[in-house]
């Protein structure tokens, strides 16, 4: 029944481009390295921000972590059953291979802030802020509820945006969390009116709603920081092409396969240096 479920979700939920990236992954296990990079490019940006929003480092050093970070998926990849489970290898490898060794402190305040986030936090937050994955996805990585996922994200705005979590009362959280939740769906009018009635009793919350939409354009600076010129993006993709052309496959024992498609959670961390 759940796996029905599923699929009948897929089918109402799925995009253009998530079906494409199902049509590359497929291939790719095939050994279709080309697929490999058309699947790699929808993912690249993310990566990019991940690892700048880490620490400060030379581009170059940026740009050969992500690399071996694509690497390493293509070696690992015929153990993803489905795209959300590459995307969960992915995941799983940043964080893996999250830098702490360097300066966290920018000219750019937001981006320091950004940096002193939790390395999970930082992840969610750029992949549903930065790159509009949408909720379900985030929270399938994360391994936690929806509900949960926007607690997290509503704490990483106020911390953005230099109000402490810790200082507020639980409805004003509450609260937060619902402005959350309604800021990732289409707009209702019934609901939105309820919520704009809740939030006006909560003086407080109101300006923080106001500082969260004041953010939304510091963070497209903070994104377009990050992310390569077209020379760049298209030598860092051949680069990976040439090493994923180097690097063979490493084909997972029948048993994790098996264990993999109802749950994904047989595979190799990866490890870069």
């Amino acid at each position: 029944m759940n796996s029905l479920r599923s699929f009948l979700f897929r089918l109402s939920h799925t995009t253009p481009e998530r079906k494409a990236s199902r049509t590359h992954l497929k291939r790719a296990k095939a050994g279709d390295v080309e697929a490999y990079l058309a699947l790699t490019a929808h993912y690249l940006d993310l990566s990019l921000i991940y690892f700048g929003g880490c620490l400060h480092e030379p581009m170059d050093m940026r740009f050969a972590r992500v690399e071996q970070v694509f690497t390493a998926l293509w070696q690992h990849l015929p153990y993803a059953e489905r795209v959300s489970d590459f995307e969960y290898m992915l995941a799983s490898a940043l964080l893996e291979n999250t830098p702490d060794n360097g300066r966290i402190t920018s000219a750019e305040a937001l981006v320091t802030k950004l940096r002193m986030l939790q390395p999970k936090t930082r992840f969610a937050f750029i992949a549903y802020e930065f790159e509009n994955w949408p909720i379900r996805w985030v929270a399938l990585l994360m391994r936690i509820r929806p509900r949960m996922l926007h607690r997290l994200l509503s704490e990483a705005r106020c911390e953005l945006c230099g109000i402490s979590w810790e200082s507020l009362a639980e409805e004003e959280r509450a609260c937060l969390e619902a402005i959350s939740v309604s800021l990732g769906k289409s707009p209702n009018l019934r609901a939105s009116k309820e919520l704009c009635r809740r939030v006006a009793t909560f003086p407080r919350v109101s300006e923080i709603k106001a500082l969260w939409l004041e953010l939304r354009p510091e963070l497209v600076e903070v994104r377009h920081r990050y992310l390569p010129d077209l020379s760049q993006r298209e030598r860092l993709l051949g680069n990976i092409l040439c090493s994923a052309q180097s690097t063979p496959m490493n084909h997972p024992p029948m048993m994790d396969r098996v264990v993999n498609t109802v749950h994904f959670a047989r595979h190799a961390k990866i490890k870069v240096s």
